[in-house]
């Protein structure tokens, strides 16, 4: 039985993709990651969990989903299995993060999206 888990890259309509500062408090807290997600609800399927995780994370609903694939993160040590998918046509909304919980995003151009994944600023 797996922990299923959902990640979601978010392409913005002129080409950017938005990228998330992780809450200060979490693992690896202040660090920019490139996606929203989190855990699949029992009863959800995975592209159920990925929209309403970005919608809590971020207030933005999307009206084009495609299913990037699955794949084990951490197969080690751990029983998740991701599925990955490309959020566009967004719309935006208000973010319903919890009290303790603070999320700020920025859109990146996919070259210094690159740059940035391989100079180690975004890990995630």
């Amino acid at each position: 039985m797996f922990h299923y888990v959902c990640e979601i890259m978010v392409q913005h309509k002129d080409g950017t993709y938005l990228v998330m500062r992780r809450d200060f408090d979490k693992n690896f807290g202040g660090l920019w990651e490139m996606s929203a997600g989190g855990s699949v609800q029992k009863g959800e399927t995975p592209v159920e969990g990925a929209i309403r995780e970005l919608k809590e994370e971020t207030g933005i609903t999307a009206d084009d989903w495609t299913d990037l694939g699955e794949y084990y993160p951490a197969a080690a040590y751990t029983d998740e299995k991701l599925t990955l998918y490309l959020a566009r046509k967004l719309h935006f909304g208000e973010q319903k993060l919890d009290d303790d919980e603070f999320l700020n995003i920025e859109a990146v151009p996919l070259a210094q999206l690159i740059d940035e994944i391989m100079s180690g600023n975004i890990t995630d």
